[in-house]
């Protein structure tokens, strides 16, 4: 899903500039904002709904595995307490209580996305939002927050720009730095193509033209969607002034489902 590509991406490159991704470990945004910061070698943490050693969700074990090596995994419900719906609410506010700033990528109306927004605001942290599409119900969250006066971002370069915060080079820019056959394979990437066209463009054999694939793949530029190569979701450029902030307080970054 979209909203989960620009929850890895935005992680990934917020990571890669050194910032510590907080989320809450759920399907879809919380998990896409874990992994995208683990593939930066970056830091996140994860708060449970549960005690630290009752990994939840369950299909979720190997990736909050992943996390407690590379990042924290954290609770303040004792060790043996099983997740009850009515603890992700509360858990919520340690999230934005860890966090200096926090993105609303989706949420549905009634979700727990604005829960969190509240918890954010009461702490006085920063709320930032990413536009979707005005026909999905997930994107009412964030679009109303907009409307509300939430600081828009397209990516991981606005927010950190937002919050005074050095950006790490990615996508195109990143690409100028590889080495030439992935540079060349990447500068051929204009659309989802598979590997024999990348070929012929970049002027490689096939199996030069896969094996920089696979090497940009592990890079976290480009990505395999049924057996076609297309680049990964890249952060906009230039910003157009914030105008006016839902709160008012300087921020810094993090996320979680509503954000990451």
């Amino acid at each position: 899903a979209l909203g989960r590509e620009v929850a890895v991406d935005v992680a990934r490159g917020l990571a890669a500039a050194g910032v510590c991704v907080v989320s809450g470990a759920a399907r879809g945004i919380d998990t896409g904002a874990h992994r995208g910061a683990l593939d930066a070698a970056g830091t996140t943490a994860a708060v449970l709904g549960s005690g630290i050693d009752v990994l939840y969700p369950p299909g979720s074990r190997q990736l909050l595995e992943e996390i407690e090596l590379a990042g924290a995994i954290v609770s303040e419900y004792p060790p043996g307490v099983h997740a009850e719906p009515f603890r992700f609410p509360a858990r919520n506010r340690i999230v934005a209580g860890l966090a200096r700033a926090l993105v609303v990528i989706e949420g549905a109306r009634g979700s727990g996305s604005m829960i969190s927004v509240d918890h954010a605001l009461d702490l006085g942290r920063e709320v930032f939002a990413v536009p979707g599409p005005v026909t999905s119900p997930l994107s009412e969250v964030p679009l109303a927050l907009l409307r509300d006066g939430a600081t828009m971002i397209r990516g991981a370069d606005d927010l950190l720009g937002d919050l005074g915060l050095d950006r790490a080079v990615s996508g195109a820019e990143g690409a100028t730095e590889l080495p030439p056959h992935e540079r060349w394979v990447y500068e051929a990437l204009t659309g989802p193509s598979l590997p024999d066209a990348v070929a012929r463009v970049a002027n490689v054999s096939i199996p030069e033209a896969v094996a920089a694939l696979t090497r940009l793949e592990l890079r976290g530029l480009v990505r395999n969607v049924g057996g076609r190569y297309e680049r990964r979701l890249a952060s906009a450029g230039a910003r157009a002034d914030p105008g006016g902030r839902l709160n008012p307080g300087r921020a810094a970054g993090t996320r979680e489902r509503p954000a990451t």
